[in-house]
């Protein structure tokens, strides 16, 4: 059996001009010349062999027939066009990867070195997501997450980055006024706390036996970026992790008052839903390269 499928031209045709009662109307619609798109119904009432159209003039009627045809292929011919765009849109998400990441290693890790990735994936493109505080769950529209931490977190794989090393760091102009010779020493100096890491200043004066330090004393801060501004301005002795101010060492915008480093238990890490790397091959490729960062550091 022989099928009737006019083409998508012709209905197009037919459907605008439908709206405006008007060939030319419907041809600025379509980007088409008004001859164009009376040549289109002419082509679709005589394949349908039935007139769609009553002409007087400029301007038009639909006829029984095709108000009944109208009513039919209207909404068949909307929905082609809604799954072709949200093919179109798919495939286009399947192009991006929303990554949530905490500000300063966003800033100060993870910018610099992103034109690599980009280079070698150039049409990945990265949204960058508000990040997921302490006991946020983790979004399902969300690719992949960069949390400080334990690397314990419910339902998600957890990769660890860096961040486990945390040295002293200080102003120069700071050990003019705090005297830091030896460990003990730092009882006696002001210390700033980051909000999530405050139990490191315990972990380090219980590490070098500075026992007379009230190890949780002192101004917290919820951002290391923050933390390390007011490092540099002199408000204390900060305890940070060592990647992060890497740069500031070598610019002398800070110093190491002592060599007393420490490792704990909490760090960076890329966090993901394991299933995810199967299907969204982009996020694998991210996740490759930036291990393969951490461990080129």
């Amino acid at each position: 059996m022989k099928h009737l499928y006019p083409s998508m031209t012709e209905l197009l045709a037919f459907i605008s001009s439908a709206k405006y009662l008007n060939f030319s109307r419907a041809a600025r619609d379509l980007d088409l010349t008004p001859s164009a798109v009376s040549r289109q119904i002419a082509n679709l009432e005589s394949y349908l062999r039935t007139q769609l159209f009553v002409r007087d003039g400029r301007n038009l009627a639909l006829t029984r027939s095709g108000s009944l045809y109208l009513a039919r292929v209207a909404n068949p011919v909307r929905d082609i066009g809604s799954a072709s765009l949200e093919l179109l849109a798919a495939m286009a998400e399947n192009d991006l990867l929303t990554i949530a990441s905490v500000p300063t290693f966003t800033t100060k890790w993870l910018i610099p070195r992103l034109p690599g990735f980009l280079s070698d994936m150039p049409g990945v493109t990265i949204s960058f997501s508000r990040h997921l505080a302490r006991g946020d769950p983790f979004p399902l529209d969300l690719d992949a997450a960069i949390r400080y931490g334990d690397g314990k977190w419910e339902g998600v794989v957890s990769d660890y980055i860096d961040g486990r090393t945390f040295v002293l760091v200080c102003s120069p102009d700071f050990p003019d006024t705090y005297v830091l010779r030896q460990p003990q020493d730092a009882a006696r100096a002001p210390r700033l706390l980051h909000g999530q890491a405050e139990v490191v200043w315990r972990q380090w004066a219980e590490h070098y036996a500075v026992l007379d330090m009230h190890a949780l004393a002192g101004p917290r801060f919820e951002q290391y970026s923050v933390l390390i501004q007011a490092t540099q301005a002199g408000l204390g002795l900060a305890l940070v992790p060592g990647f992060l101010v890497h740069d500031n060492l070598a610019a002398g915008t800070l110093i190491e008052p002592l060599a007393a480093p420490i490792d704990v238990e909490q760090g960076h890490y890329l966090c993901y839903f394991p299933e995810r790397l199967e299907t969204r091959p982009h996020l694998k490729g991210f996740r490759d390269w930036l291990l393969a960062q951490a461990c080129a550091r």
